[in-house]
């Protein structure tokens, strides 16, 4: 992922060329299925529909977000969002885990109730709840997955941007700060579910 202003810029420098941003979503296990979701920005709908039948090869999901750009700025949207759900399902099975609770009982009744979201049901972050589930890189020491740099990296830009239009983004500054301090302690390399 790369910054929307990036992407802007690029469009101003050569503005006779088309241009494509689709950044995906669906991680490692999408890409082997071919299940991924794209974000497409393009310079007009003509080259939307000239990418389209390539990107269908490659995932399920390809949603035209606007203009050059617009799919870096959904896709930053949409993973600081997704850290800080997962920081909020880390934090609960955390307290579950001090207060005795079975974890893949915590897990199943999150998956049912207002917690639920993909953080829990398909990549909880609790290693016994993830190999219940049968998915998450927490099952497998937080090996492959979306890592703890790249998700940093992704929140680096939200926040960067946000300052760029002047939002404040407490969540997203906040949950980057944590982010940060696992990188600093070497856990970059460890999917983000780690926290």
């Amino acid at each position: 992922t790369v910054s929307k202003s990036i992407q802007e810029m690029v469009t101003l420098v050569s503005p006779k060329h088309d241009y494509v941003d689709a950044p995906v979503s669906g991680g490692v296990k999408g890409a082997t299925n071919a299940t991924l979701s794209f974000m497409a920005g393009t310079s007009s709908s003509e080259t939307f529909a000239l990418v389209q039948p390539l990107l269908q090869k490659m995932g399920k999901g390809i949603i035209p977000c606007g203009g050059p750009g617009s799919g870096s700025a959904v896709k930053l949207c949409n993973n600081a969002a997704l850290a800080a759900q997962m920081m909020g399902i880390c934090e609960a099975m955390n307290l579950g885990d001090a207060l005795g609770v079975d974890p893949v009982i915590l897990a199943k009744v999150m998956n049912v109730s207002t917690a639920k979201c993909w953080s829990s049901e398909v990549n909880n972050p609790h290693p016994d709840a993830a190999k219940e589930i049968g998915s998450g890189a927490s099952a497998h020491k937080y090996e492959g997955g979306f890592g703890t740099a790249l998700m940093l990296k992704d929140l680096n830009l939200a926040v960067d941007c946000g300052e760029e239009q002047g939002l404040v983004l407490p969540i997203s500054g906040m949950t980057r700060d944590w982010y940060r301090l696992a990188d600093k302690h070497g856990y970059g390399k460890k999917e983000f579910g780690v926290m």
